[in-house]
């Protein structure tokens, strides 16, 4: 396996002042949140996701597929620099769908079902198979926005489940294949993959609900983020429009 370093490169202004600007604005929208402020979530709590569930076996097979030429999957560090520090070499992978608006056609043209499929989910972000190969260490880092949940579909889980795992400020959970793993990204969290096969999640980003100032204030947040190098660098590396 290449486990070429990636190097991070230095944020543009806009990046800073947004992650400068982000915790005061986290503070607010956990005020409108109507599920609670948390660091899980079930599946209830976020409308839609069922549909995910009731397919995930035509996601899970796409996905096998696709690992089968996981070679032609880029790494996230390589796509994204603000990304570097997290992801510095190529253990994780990552296949995107759609992000912030933009759709990575061929993409899609390789995976189409699991691409319908999610086009059904509502308030929907970001969308990608997160491929962690054995050894991947995503170190203890806290994420960018409460506007949003993270939502990871099982779908290949190592069978050494202890080996493989998150924790989220003090509690530590695995993966299971169909289930979903929901949490804020906002709080302290660390990932590894400690495991001799690979993972592979489907990595959702929804809107978190929330009262109609949180709504309204975290589509202006994520409007702005849509224009700065965090999402066009990835956009231009992986062809999406």
């Amino acid at each position: 396996m290449d486990l070429e370093k990636y190097v991070k490169e230095q944020e543009t202004l806009a990046v800073r002042v947004g992650k400068h600007l982000r915790w005061p604005l986290n503070r607010f929208l956990a005020r409108q949140s109507l599920i609670g402020t948390q660091a899980f979530f079930t599946e209830d709590q976020v409308p839609g996701l069922d549909r995910l569930r009731a397919q995930w076996p035509v996601i899970e097979a796409e996905a096998r597929a696709l690992m089968a030429e996981r070679d032609t999957v880029p790494p996230l560090g390589k796509i994204s620099p603000d990304h570097r520090t997290l992801a510095p070499d190529a253990r994780w992978k990552s296949f995107f769908f759609t992000g912030y608006g933009y759709k990575a056609e061929a993409n899609r043209a390789r995976c189409p079902q699991t691409a319908a499929l999610v086009d059904q989910v509502p308030n929907l972000v970001v969308a990608f198979f997160s491929i962690f190969e054995p050894g991947t260490h995503v170190h203890r880092h806290r994420g960018l926005t409460k506007a949003m949940l993270n939502v990871h579909l099982g779908l290949i889980v190592p069978e050494e489940r202890e080996a493989c795992r998150m924790q989220v400020e003090d509690e530590t959970r695995s993966w299971s294949p169909g289930e979903y793993l929901i949490f804020d990204e906002t709080f302290h969290h660390e990932v590894w993959n400690d495991a001799s096969e690979p993972r592979v999640v489907l990595f959702l980003q929804v809107m978190r609900p929330m009262r109609w100032r949180g709504r309204w204030l975290g589509n202006l947040f994520l409007w702005m983020v849509r224009r700065t190098s965090f999402v066009q660098d990835v956009r231009r590396a992986i062809g999406a429009a």
